[in-house]
């Protein structure tokens, strides 16, 4: 077929994507086994993706990467329309709507663990690219910590400078406040402050929710993210020493380092910084706490006068702090940018990175701007997430110098990112350097108790970039002309590329300084993107790029010109499909010459997919010059044509749309177009489609869910989804006087290992509607899902709850009506505790299926504590329901969760009648029914991952505190092999088996009285586990159960017993229990005594004075793993 090409402009509005009527997103999910070795680089924000071990460390590196957001229960964002959405660790939600908002519905779509909620009044502006769909993107913003901000940032672009003055005004009367003026991006850093959220979304959008709009001056409305600094024999391996030898040391030259600040202090960084900022407003002072810049300054820049020498040792330094612990804001990023391009820096460093997407986002435009107006460099890292298509922003800006990262072997990095760039799968990365174990410049701030000059190792992009930025200030010493795209070019052309590699991993190689300073011959352009050739390929035309070779010398030089190319396989593709004329050229000096490469690509037979290479134009007398190229050979694939009406019958844009693979891990997004029609170019295959769309009819807005189980893509194809095909919806529930209080609808497609879901979420099912497209079939895979929540007419009624859902495999109904009996129900007497006299309840209750317990939407109810419900659950099919319960005190940004309880998956069976206790102790350790793979403690190949509950119940269980602090110390063989803060994380291991001895503590404070000091210790034996599933590893925790009361408290003066269990965690290989020991204490472990323990029972004899218990266990198994664990304020007496 005829080439589709994809370019990449300029216009912060999109990149073109290939074969798209408007912008797709097509991303395809695979779930390998992370490499070995890597998988601390590999842990998921927010943190420091990448492991740094200390340099004067002689034991195996033991990698703690902890996420403090994870394992501490749920956490609440708030929307820019100030609706709030909770999310626990295992991504089932909840929506608050705001102040003022009640009625409003929201839309959803869930890709894997991303997860967006879109407010119907937002979506249109969505849409239309007014607003920043991060600003839905509830993962993102968990990621980020923005739950745990008192506002939240924007970033606001206008449409120019006059209309700045209008919307800056507009703005501030909207309840924002202005941080700082961006003037590279035409905009404006504000901030919100999270209770006038809603007011700042009516006063800048208007007060009718169906005709939301926002005034000409603004032209869009960002979300101020984060990004990550890009942590995962190097200075030689580039060539510094012979640049140095021939005289070349950066001298004179100003490199930028924008990243977590630099430690000038140390001793080779001493008198290297000659300007500094601090851009974090505040976040953190000028020190660099986090370490990362430090040892980014002095790879770029060191001295070695102590021990560090870095690639560019005479260069000067600019030191702008845009990052802090929590991360780099983007307003800051993109002030530190115009600051350093405006202070003089020729090179600027940005060892940072963040999600990219097609949209070209401020930092890329700044980028843009700041490189064309100062003739700046910026030399970015590609970021750490392996795999397809993972370049991180703003290294896919086209004037960025993407870089990756490679061993000290020239092997790729398993961490490092890799190309296309989104959108129009241009070659990124540009080049590669060394990003594994490097050791620098330790700063004395982050690690106040190491020596003077110390070192410290770092992996990821983060350390290969700064090794491009010090080649750069070399080159730029000898050339100080050389404008920025030479400079990139320069760097590029004598590259060393690894023929083992795509150039979607290694762009035109590994960086040789050396050779860069000796070569005269640059490419323009540095790299030939083809796009791509739509399949079938009979008639494919043949695509013409021209290269032209500069020769900065003063003697003419004749090159050899060839291709080598490969399919994504690696066999070599068929002679032919690259050519280059001609395969000689002269260029005289000081001039150019010109040569054309064709990718032709067509036949019927031959590789599909990216088939990538370089044009190498070889030196007469030595040396070469490497272009990176590729071409997509698309696979077979149709044109899909998908078009949406809404309830009058018109062409709409309110939608969300998406092609959920069933037997491939494709999940493609429709885009939105003018006309509510797009095409796109489908991969061959089983889909299915998702959508919701939300339209007016009669001033009202309608939302229909439609879902097509099953779509056979195997030619082209067309779907009109039509909203008038939406049904209405009716449940009643045998108590008349209940009123609804929560609706859901949801189609979602659980396959190739991930979950893809559209839905749709209101207060009742008034507004909402849903329809089948298409046969009415079964389809494995396919899931629809219908929920809904009842409660009491008044709102201070908390006694009962009917929770009720319905869940369709396979099918997907038109309209849905349903009258609950009592039959059909199963009856809970749901006994809520507590610990703090000030406290109140939140429950949330989803309905799940056995395989998978992840995802979904619930109604979150609140009630007093201590307080005693009756709830009515469904029990259609298959179903189970996975329930949540934390015990909170404050709200917002100060809300605590001083325990967060979350039950396994139950079936309940109709007509039958349960009890269940909920928050009463003994707080503490389990390794109970977890609920995944990964949990609670497990290890694959080398990574340990810890992820155990330190506040489960006394049922079992598990549960986590918010307001928690801990640390986790692993030995192995009675020597400390890591040590870090956190309740979570991962560590990496040597592969030889050893016996280990793995610590937990936690502490806690007010306003939490019970389980204040909590810590347990595990030893077993370990090794290396082959595969691509975790082991869980052999241990156990011990369960205290005593009979309390709603207060957790029991008389004073008496004697008796408490159940006491030891439970193993489950598939673990650990041993039947052999011996147990209980101690008690009632000084708060100031003194302990021994407790007889008979038959699963210990006996205690409690004081006639009030006050605490303290418990502590030990425990050993058959297989003589062990346990020890403390619980300080077990519960209370008297």
């Amino acid at each position: 077929m005829t080439g589709i090409q994809g370019r990449h402009t300029m216009n912060p509005v999109k990149r073109l994507t290939w074969g798209v009527t408007g912008l797709a997103l097509l991303l395809t999910f695979a779930v390998p086994g992370p490499p070995a070795g890597t998988a601390a680089a590999m842990a998921g924000p927010p943190g420091l993706a990448g492991y740094a071990v200390p340099a004067e460390s002689s034991t195996p590196p033991g990698a703690p990467g902890p996420d403090p957001a994870a394992g501490t229960g749920a956490r609440t964002v708030s929307l820019v329309t100030g609706d709030q959405v909770t999310v626990t660790t295992d991504f089932k939600a909840s929506v608050e709507p705001g102040p003022g908002r009640i009625g409003i519905e929201f839309l959803t779509r869930r890709v894997a663990d991303r997860l967006h909620v879109i407010p119907t009044d937002a979506l249109a502006l969505v849409r239309s690219g007014r607003l920043d769909e991060r600003l839905f993107d509830v993962t993102a913003l968990l990621e980020f910590g923005y739950d745990r901000r008192g506002d939240l940032p924007l970033l606001v672009t206008y449409a120019g400078a006059d209309a700045r003055v209008q919307g800056q005004r507009a703005l501030i009367g909207a309840g924002a406040r202005l941080v700082r003026d961006l003037p590279p991006v035409a905009g404006q850093a504000v901030a919100v402050d999270r209770a006038g959220l809603a007011r700042f979304w009516t006063d800048l959008t208007g007060a009718d929710p169906t005709r939301r709009s926002i005034a000409a001056t603004v032209r869009t409305v960002w979300l101020d993210g984060l990004r990550r600094p890009a942590l995962a024999e190097s200075v030689p391996q580039v060539g510094a020493p012979a640049a140095w030898a021939a005289g070349f040391d950066g001298s004179g030259v100003t490199v930028a380092v924008l990243d977590t600040g630099i430690d000038e202090t140390h001793p080779d960084l001493a008198g290297q910084v000659t300007g500094q900022r601090n851009f974090t407003d505040g976040a953190e002072d000028d020190r660099d706490v986090a370490g990362h810049g430090t040892h980014v300054a002095s790879t770029v820049a060191g001295t070695g006068a102590a021990r560090f020498k870095g690639v560019a040792p005479g260069a000067q330094l600019l030191d702008g702090k845009v990052c802090a612990l929590g991360g780099c804001p983007e307003s800051a990023i993109i002030a530190g940018m115009e600051w350093a391009a405006e202070s003089g820096a020729r090179v600027v460093n940005m060892s940072l990175t963040g999600m990219d997407s097609p949209v070209v986002d401020p930092i890329e435009q700044a980028l843009g701007e700041l490189t064309e107006e100062h003739d700046t460099l910026f030399v970015v890292a590609a970021g750490n997430i392996p795999g397809t298509s993972t370049i991180g922003s703003p290294a896919t800006a086209d004037a960025a110098l993407a870089v990756g990262a490679v061993s000290k072997s020239d092997e790729l990095a398993g961490f490092s990112s890799q190309g296309p760039r989104l959108g129009d799968g241009a070659i990124k990365p540009d080049l590669t350097a060394p990003g594994l174990d490097i050791v620098a410049a330790r700063s004395r701030d982050s690690a106040p108790d190491v020596p003077e000059g110390s070192g410290i190792s770092m992996s990821g992009t983060s350390m290969a970039a700064p090794h491009v930025a010090g080649a750069a200030a070399i080159l730029v010493q000898r050339q100080p002309n050389l404008p920025a795209g030479n400079l990139k070019a320069a760097l590029m052309a004598t590259a060393r590329p690894n023929p083992e590699l795509s150039v979607f991993a290694q762009g035109a190689g590994r960086l040789d300084v050396a050779r860069a300073l000796d070569q005269r011959i640059t490419a323009d352009p540095p790299s030939l993107s083809f796009g791509r050739q739509a399949w079938p390929h009979d008639d494919d035309t043949p695509v013409r790029r021209t290269v032209s070779y500069h020769n900065a010398g003063t003697a003419a030089v004749t090159l050899q010109l060839g291709v080598r190319a490969v399919a994504p396989d690696g066999t070599a593709v068929p002679t032919g499909m690259f050519a280059v004329t001609p395969t000689s050229v002269t260029v005289p000096a000081g001039g150019t010459a010109q040569a054309t490469v064709t990718a032709d690509t067509s036949g019927s037979g031959g590789p599909l997919g990216q088939l990538t290479g370089h044009l190498t134009a070889t030196v007469s007398g030595g040396g070469s010059v490497p272009t990176p190229l590729a071409v997509d050979r698309e696979v077979e694939s149709y044109e899909v044509k998908v078009s949406h009406l809404g309830q009058a019958g018109e062409p709409t844009t309110g939608y969300l749309t998406m092609l959920a693979g069933l037997d491939n891990a494709h999940a493609i997004s429709v885009p939105a177009t003018d006309d509510g029609t797009a095409t796109l170019r489908v991969p061959k295959g089983r889909y299915s489609a998702l959508s919701a769309i939300t339209s007016p009819l009669d001033g009202v807005y309608l939302t229909s869910v439609l879902g097509q189980p099953e779509l056979v893509v195997d030619g082209d194809r067309s779907i009109m989804l039509d909203a008038r095909l939406g049904r209405p919806l009716s449940v009643t529930v045998p108590n008349t006087g209940a009123r609804q209080v929560f609706a859901e609808l949801a189609t979602s497609v659980l396959a190739a290992g991930r979950t893809v879901e559209v839905g749709t979420l209101g207060a009742t099912f008034d507004r909402l509607r849903s329809g089948r497209v298409g046969p009415d079939q079964a389809v494995d895979g396919f899931v629809s899902r219908t929920t809904a929540t009842f409660a009491p007419a008044d709102a201070a009624d908390h006694s009962y709850a009917y929770l009720l859902c319905w869940l369709d495999e396979g099918r997907m109904g038109s309209g849905f009506t349903r009258q609950v009996t009592a039959a059909d129900l199963a009856t809970v007497r749901a006994d809520h505790g507590h610990e703090s006299s000030d406290s109140s309840g939140r429950k949330l209750a989803w309905a799940v299926l056995p395989e998978s317990v992840m995802g979904g939407f619930a109604h979150a109810m609140t009630f007093p504590l201590p307080s005693t419900r009756i709830e009515y659950y469904n029990t259609d099919g298959r179903t189970q329901w996975f329930r949540s319960v934390d015990e909170t005190t404050g709200s917002g940004p100060e809300q605590a969760y001083l325990t967060s309880l979350v039950a396994p998956p139950m079936s309940y069976r109709a007509g039958q009648s349960y009890q269940e206790q909920w928050s009463r102790g003994v707080f503490g350790p389990t390794v109970a029914a977890p609920p995944y793979e990964h949990q609670w403690v497990t290890r694959l190949g080398d990574t340990l991952t810890v992820q155990a509950p330190l506040y489960g119940d006394g049922v079992g269980r598990a549960g986590f505190s918010s307001i928690a602090t801990g640390r986790i110390t692993l030995e192995r063989d009675g020597k400390v092999l890591a040590g870090f803060d956190g309740l979570n994380g991962t560590l990496e291991l040597p592969p030889e088996t050893g016996d280990y001895r793995l610590t937990m503590t936690a502490e806690r404070g007010g306003p939490a009285t019970l389980s204040t000091r909590v810590s347990v210790t595990w030893t077993f034996r370990s090794g290396h586990v082959d595969g691509e599933t975790p082991a869980r590893l052999p241990i156990s925790t011990v369960r205290f159960s005593p009979r309390v009361d709603n207060d957790n408290s029991t008389p004073a003066g008496q004697t008796g017993t408490i159940p006491v269990t030891v439970t193993a965690q489950p598939e673990s290989g650990a041993g039947a229990n052999e011996s147990l020991t209980v101690e008690v204490s009632y000084d708060d472990g100031v003194s302990w005594a021994p407790a007889e323990v008979t038959a699963g029972q210990a006996v205690l004899r409690h004081p006639a004075e009030p006050g605490y218990v303290s418990l502590r266990a030990s425990a050993t198994d058959t297989a003589g793993n062990t346990v020890t664990q403390t619980v300080i304020r077990a519960y209370k007496i008297g």
